[in-house]
């Protein structure tokens, strides 16, 4: 950490309706939201979708706009930010995804700033925060027409495009996108993006299941029943009906708004290399909120592969920020502060895995040790202990021993059971053919400044 920064205590005018003190301190709270910590290894069971009052469900609203890899469920980031933070506090994230954390910030008025390495994000977050235009139903049915109607073509830069559709859907697209890429109302335009993409990957032979691109004897069947009878006119009813669900969507997010009228200022850096921009930062923020890619499933770019070459983004583009993620990457290493890490580091034989092992860990604490001398208050980590060889890797553990060794005071360990889960909705894990061992929890480690 930086030993010479000089904080300046702000403060603050704050009504005893806004208030929001740390869980631990404050004694009105309902023994719900209050979990007992175990005052030795500061641990505690909670289940932040029950806890959390303010947003119904992890898909409500916005949250459920787009299906992002491993996302941040949007309660984990409400409890935060009613438990630990003040009106006028600034949230970074910098494994931003597809924004949830911004997203939350802003609906109680909170500026932020959100990083990922994945262009999708800046797209994203602007369709998230648009006003819902006001459109009839002759207006949709006039968008539809337009589509359909529409010459041009665009045709993805990607050598491998046709491989992962039929050809005369890839036809059909290439005239959907090519209206969609000459739209210059900006508005129909984010408007139109997310169900675009949705429809787009329901046609393709990606298997939806899987964290990479890949085809599978299920996804190739999923096609070949879509395909069966007037398939064109089923496409663009699926993507009227899928442009009317973001209509839905923006109208519930904004009625979780509870700003207070707050003016929200956001900075969205998409398509950048944490690990750089960290390294030269002259921000400050109140709170870092973040919930960093998971051990053995980084690799977002190539999940995204579609949607970014449907968007415009080269091949040479896509490569780029391909070899830039954890995993494919070789990262300066550093000086980790944990018994732990060193341990299991030892312990790890295959020399594959002792390399994954060393590049995650270096990877993210890097990028969260050059972020932690700019926080004012809190950071927030939500992990997962995944496992190499069926074995969990306790993470959270090896974060709190680096960041107390740099002077942070470890407050408490919130454990959540994961409720559902996305990807891999099988007995088996698909990579190995064994029994899935994957996580049943996530732990959120909450490190105040010493």
């Amino acid at each position: 950490m930086n030993e010479g920064k000089q904080w300046v205590k702000r403060t603050r005018t704050v009504t005893p309706s806004q208030r929001l003190l740390p869980l631990w301190e404050e004694n009105q709270l309902a023994q719900v939201s209050r979990p007992r910590v175990d005052l030795e290894t500061k641990e505690a069971k909670i289940l932040f979708r029950q806890v959390s009052q303010h947003i119904p469900s992890t898909t409500y609203g916005v949250f459920g706009l787009y299906r992002y890899p491993a996302k941040f469920i949007p309660q984990v980031v409400d409890y935060i930010i009613e438990h630990y933070a003040s009106p006028d506090d600034v949230v970074i994230d910098p494994f931003a995804g597809s924004g949830t954390t911004g997203l939350v910030a802003r609906l109680h008025g909170l500026s932020y700033e959100l990083w990922d390495l994945n262009p999708l994000l800046e797209v994203l977050h602007r369709v998230s925060i648009m006003p819902p235009p006001r459109l009839s139903t002759s207006d949709l049915e006039n968008l539809i027409r337009e589509m359909r109607s529409c010459r041009h073509r665009f045709s993805p830069a990607w050598s491998n495009i046709s491989y992962w559709f039929p050809p005369e859907v890839l036809q059909l697209l290439e005239r959907v996108f090519g209206w969609f890429h000459r739209l210059e109302n900006e508005t129909i335009k984010l408007l139109c993006t997310v169900p675009l993409l949705k429809t787009m990957r329901l046609f393709s032979f990606n298997d939806p299941q899987r964290q990479k691109l890949c085809r599978s004897p299920r996804s190739m069947s999923r096609v070949a029943s879509l395909m069966q009878g007037d398939w064109r006119e089923h496409f663009f009813a699926l993507l009227k009906k899928e442009i009317e669900v973001v209509l839905k969507k923006l109208s519930e997010y904004q009625t979780l708004m509870n700003n207070g009228g707050r003016e929200v200022h956001a900075i969205i850096r998409a398509g950048v290399d944490a690990l750089d921009v960290s390294k030269d930062v002259h921000s400050e923020w109140d709170l870092l909120i973040t919930s960093p890619p998971y051990l053995q499933a980084q690799e977002y770019i190539r999940a995204s592969k579609l949607d970014l070459f449907w968007l415009g983004y080269t091949e040479e583009e896509v490569r780029r920020l391909a070899s830039m993620e954890i995993p494919y990457r070789p990262v300066p290493q550093i000086e980790i502060h944990s018994p732990t890490y060193h341990r299991w580091h030892q312990e790890i034989r295959e020399k594959r895995l002792r390399l994954m092992f060393e590049r995650y860990f270096h990877s993210v604490l890097s990028i969260l040790t050059n972020l932690a001398s700019c926080v004012r208050s809190r950071m927030f980590l939500f992990v997962g202990p995944a496992k190499i060889r069926a074995n969990p890797v306790p993470i959270d553990r090896i974060f709190v021993e680096h960041f107390t060794h740099l002077g942070w005071e470890h407050e408490a360990t919130l454990v959540d059971t994961i409720i559902a889960r996305v990807l891999f909705r099988t007995q088996t894990n698909p990579a190995t053919g064994l029994e899935d061992h994957r996580m049943h929890a996530e732990h959120l480690v909450i490190l105040r400044r010493g």
